[in-house]
């Protein structure tokens, strides 16, 4: 993957939030991206997503051309933008060092 093509957030669509989630009906949060990922960087950053130890896993997390959609009450959408952030930037950080790596290697 060309790390000139790795994805950044850029803001956050957030809809109107309650106490208790409701995948089926409530509006996802959406995270909004520069620029849409190729398929390696959506599947690697769903994989990390269903591995993590947090509340990413029960957010039913989607990746659709340039947003990250995921479900989050009140008390934990902070939390959950966070951790999707953190994601985005680890994942980045991860791919930019094994394209350097294979740089190397050349």
């Amino acid at each position: 993957m060309s790390t000139s093509r790795l994805p950044r957030i850029v803001g956050f669509d957030v809809p109107r939030l309650h106490q208790q989630v409701d995948a089926a009906a409530d509006e996802a949060i959406t995270a909004l991206l520069d620029q849409a990922p190729d398929e390696q960087w959506t599947d690697r950053f769903l994989q990390h997503c269903a591995t993590l130890a947090s509340q990413l896993s029960l957010a039913e997390v989607k990746v659709e051309g340039t947003r990250i959609a995921f479900h989050g009450s009140i008390a934990d959408a902070r939390a959950l933008a966070d951790a999707v952030i953190a994601l985005v930037n680890r994942l980045n950080d991860q791919l930019m060092q094994e394209g350097n790596l294979h740089a190397g290697e050349e």
